[in-house]
Formats: C-alpha cells, structure tokens, sequence
C-alpha cells in the first residue's frame, strides 16, 4: 500500500489498477501450478480461466483494503511452485534449497497476511512427499518442516514485538459460539464457492452458543465428506486431497474471525480467494481425465467450461456495479439481507458524512430496533443523535451501553470518548474533564482523545492549551482536521496578543 500510495497518490484508477494486476499474476501461478500437478495444458488452462472470472473473487480485488488477500495467495502459489518446480538434476543438494526458498516465499504470505499460516499444514506436506527417494526416515520430516517452522517462529516473534498480542485475545463472540457456529457458516463458505449467487460485500450469520442437532448433523456431515475424500485420494489419487485441502484449510482462520467481529461483519466473500485455488485444481483434474476419452467427452467438457465461464464472467460483471460507492455497497448488503443491523449502521455513517441526516438517523434507528443489544450499533445510533445535536439522547444511549457487562476494552474507551463529547456539547465540563482523564488512563493515545481535551480548553478559554491538544492529535493520527483547527487556534492567540499589545500601547 505505501508503494501503491508513492507512485500512484490516492487515484483509485492507479489503485484499482495495482488490484487487477496482481490478480491477473495470481491467475497465471494458478495455471503454472495446474499443468505442474496434472500435467494438461487445456485442464490448466481451464481451471486458470475459471479462477480468473470467479464472482467471488469480485470482493478481493475490487475492494483495494484487500489487496492483501490476493498478495498473501500469489506468495503461496509461488511457494507451492517453489517446491514442484522441475530440477535439471537429482541431487540431494537441489533438495533443501528448494525447501528454504518456498519456506521464504511462506514468509512473504505470512507478512502479507497472517492467516497464511493455513499453510502451514499443507506447504510441508508437499515438501516431505517431494523429498521422497532423496532424504530417508526423520531426516525427510525434519527437513520438510524445519524451514517452515523456523520462519513461523520468526514471523510469530516479530508480530509480538509489533502488537504485544496475538489478535483474539477478545472479541464479539465467546469460543464456544465460535466452535458451535463454525460448521454452518463453513458450509456457507461452501455454498458461495461452488454456486456464487446472491454475493454481496458481507453476510449475517447465525450465531449458536451450544450444540444444537443441527450442528451435530452438520458437523457429521462435514467429518464423513472428510473421511470420504481421504479415503478417495489415498486409493485412487493424491491430488483430489491436495484440493480438497486447499479448499477447506485456508478457511479456518476465517471460522476464527467469527471470534473478533460482530454481525455482519464475520463472513466475506474474500476469505475464498485461496480456497478457490482448490477449486481450480478439482477442475484441472476433471477436464485432464475426460480429454483423454474420445472426441464427443472432449466436445462436451470444451461446452461446459464455457457454460460455467459465461455465467461467471456475467455474474462477475454484475457485481462490480456494488463497488462503486459505500451507498451502493451497504445498500446491496441490506437487500440481500435485510437485517443486518451492521450493514445499516454502516449506511447510516455514510449518510452522515454527506450530510443527508434524516436518512442517516432513519437507518441508525432501525438498526437499533434489528439489534438492540448490538454495542457497534448503539455507538453508531449515539453518534448520529451526537451530529444531529441530539446531547441528551446521544448521552442516554451511551450511558446505557456503559453499563453493558460484555463491553469490550477498546469500545468502552471509545464510549467514554464519545460521552465526554456529548457532555462538552451539553456544557458539563468538569464531567468531560474527569472523562477524558479516564480514557488517558487506559490509552494516553487513544484517535480523538487529544481533539476532544482541544476542545474544551477552547470552551473554558484556555488557548495555548488548546493549541497544544489539537496539535498532539495530528501528531497521533495525522488528521488534517487538526492540523487546520491548531492553526486556527494560532491566529487566535496571535490577534488576541496583538490586542493586547495595542492596548497597553494606547494605555501608556
């Protein structure tokens, strides 16, 4: 993003751009790794072509925030082809490098995203059966997955030292409701792989927080498909398993997303762009072994492909039109699900941001009525009334949301925040004072601590200090609001100096 951002600003032709090209680098190691795996041209061909107009990846490279997405997958394509790739000799010595440089490639994913990690259950698979006949017995494991682990080791250490935390150490769901939730919306993820209709930029999911016959079912279902597909690669062929763990793996870590975010939040069609690399290869396969039979099979795959690659490419064109603005986008969530509370808080900002009030309001309230027990929404609903000069409403939905037992840290610090705006606009300084002193407690850093202390030494007529805060938030979050505001300020305290200077002046 900082090189997209050197060379090309903020055009988002420049970025949009970046998107497509990387996605296009991503669709030709597709085709690199499904003629390395099957050893077909057409099958290759037709599996890269379908990974290159899938509708599902519509999310990830229209969307830039997630170029990471498509980044993370072309490092582990390329890892992946780092081990398949062809040697001129047999040698043991050809063995490891090849090892290092697809765990460095691993590395590049890891960076690029963390939940590369799903790799690491299938990178070193590949390397142990690839170093088979050249490193015998634990030397073969250890050299398949002592490179990996290494750069995992130092990744792991390195976000540490970064984060000081792992990332889901607290959020929205408990893990219960993540273990009993996580069959379902797999399933879902499933759904939307193989059959992409009704996509949209997010989903609602339902949540369970205890086993349930459905989830059991579920559960069974998925386990026996597992068992079924395992049965199948280890008797008739081992790349039906790879695919199939291509598929399902890197999905994991997005089951652990239900974890950190609330409703309508949790489920994305971009989670799928590696997964869908598993779906390539399962149609790499199929095209290789039917192009073997006679003509008319050969005929009737040819047909197929482009059936599904006509359909696809529409479906793919239909859905760009919903990345065009954030109306646009929220309101096509909303359509395809009518009750996510969290898409109609997001619509209801949008609103607000363009100063079409009512509007916003309207769709802060019926989130509130959807999710009444939604803290995001509560917050949205309290900076709408906030905007709109509604300090005593704002100020009773905030106060209510603070008592919530399950409020996390970060959004009770941005309550705190938000209330000790309310009481500065309903003039209870001394409140807001001992408000703010709270939320430096927690986090003397925290966006939008320093604007708010600006703002009330201007109320109390303390301008330097002023001055001083508006400052401070620029150098904090770089917001040019700030930066406007500080000079603002300046040319105050520099006219009221003048005046003060030209009245003793008169007064000698």
């Amino acid at each position: 993003m900082l090189l997209m951002h050197t060379i090309g600003g903020l055009a988002p032709w420049f970025w949009h751009l970046s998107s497509i090209l990387l996605h296009v680098v991503a669709t030709y190691l597709v085709f690199r790794l499904c003629r390395r795996l099957t050893g077909n041209d057409v099958g290759a061909a037709a599996a890269a072509a379908i990974f290159a107009v899938h509708p599902i990846h519509v999310d990830a490279v229209t969307w830039v925030s997630a170029s990471c997405e498509v980044l993370f997958t072309t490092f582990a394509l390329a890892a992946m082809l780092a081990l398949l790739a062809r040697e001129k000799n047999d040698g043991n010595k050809h063995a490891v490098p090849r090892v290092w440089l697809s765990a460095m490639w691993f590395g590049a994913a890891l960076f690029a995203k963390e939940t590369g990690m799903a790799m690491l259950t299938i990178l070193p698979v590949i390397a142990w059966a690839q170093l088979k006949g050249r490193v015998t017995g634990k030397k073969r494991v250890w050299k398949a997955g002592y490179p990996y682990g290494l750069v995992t080791a130092g990744y792991l250490l390195t976000r540490w030292a970064a984060m000081h935390r792992v990332g889901v150490e607290a959020g929205e769901h408990s893990w219960a409701e993540v273990i009993y939730s996580a069959p379902s919306i797999l399933l879902f993820y499933l759904k939307k792989l193989f059959l992409p209709s009704g996509l949209a930029g997010s989903y609602e999911n339902a949540i369970t927080a205890s086993p349930t016959t459905v989830f059991w079912l579920q559960l069974a279902a998925i386990v026996i498909s597992l068992a079924a597909i395992a049965w199948f690669a280890i008797r008739y062929r081992s790349l039906f398993g790879l695919a199939a763990a291509l598929i399902m793996i890197p999905v994991l870590p997005a089951l652990a997303v239900i974890r950190i975010y609330d409703q309508g939040d949790m489920t994305h069609d971009r989670y799928l762009y590696l997964p869908s690399i598993g779906l390539s290869l399962l149609v790499a396969i199929l095209v290789e072994k039917i192009w073997a039979l006679e003509k008319p099979a050969r005929v009737t795959v040819i047909a197929a492909v482009i059936a599904v690659l006509v359909a696809f490419s529409a479906e793919t064109i239909s859905q760009q039109r919903y990345y065009q603005d954030d109306v646009t986008l929220y309101s096509r969530v909303i359509e395809v699900c009518p009750s996510d509370a969290s898409a109609r808080g997001m619509l209801g900002n949008v609103y607000l941001d363009e100063r079409r009030n009512d509007l916003a309001l309207e769709q802060f309230r019926k989130a509130n009525q959807i999710a009444p027990d939604n803290q995001k929404v509560a917050l949205f609903l309290a900076r709408g009334l906030f905007v709109t000069g509604k300090y005593h409403d704002s100020e009773t939905v905030l106060n209510n949301l603070l008592q919530s037992p399950r409020l996390n840290p970060r959004r009770r610090t941005s309550t705190l925040l938000s209330l000790a705006n309310a009481e500065i606009s309903l003039g209870n300084l001394n409140y807001a004072q001992q408000l703010l002193e709270q939320v430096g407690q927690i986090d003397d850093r925290f966006p939008e601590l320093h604007w708010a202390w600006g703002v009330l030494y201007q109320r109390e007529g303390l301008f330097p200090q002023a001055l001083a805060e508006y400052q401070k938030e620029f150098e904090i979050t770089g917001d040019e609001l700030a930066q406007r505001r500080s000079a603002s300020v300046a040319r105050l305290i520099h006219s009221q100096s003048a005046g003060r200077s030209a009245a003793e002046s008169s007064g000698r």
